[in-house]
């Protein structure tokens, strides 16, 4: 199963997690993880080569930590939209694939 976590500070998404593999299928056709993958990267892409933030990400295989902390909050508010709309990707993923993939989001202080 993929396990997805946002962890919001004030309001803001500051912070995601996506760790696992779904086994919805073997490697290669497994669509939950190929739908995980587009959504996460793409949103990355849009603060790094779009927004022009520099956020800390680090990725390895069943593996995404992504980090806005330590940017400044105006960063921060700027990429709120992109990470919105990912979570909301995820949560209507989730919604049909829920033995796959599980949304988490935790407001931390």
């Amino acid at each position: 199963m993929i396990i997805v976590c946002f962890l919001r500070k004030e309001n803001n998404i500051v912070t995601f997690n996506i760790e696992g593999h779904s086994d919805y299928a073997e490697a290669g056709s497994d669509i939950v993880c190929s739908a995980v993958s587009a959504i996460s990267i793409t949103t990355i892409n849009g603060i790094t080569d779009v927004l022009k933030i520099k956020p800390r990400h680090v990725m390895e295989d069943g593996y995404l930590n992504f980090s806005l902390q330590g940017n400044s909050p105006d960063e921060i508010d700027k990429c709120q939209v992109l990470l919105e709309t990912m979570l909301l990707g995820l949560k209507n993923l989730e919604k049909n694939y829920r033995d796959y993939i599980k949304v988490i989001v935790e407001e931390v202080q």
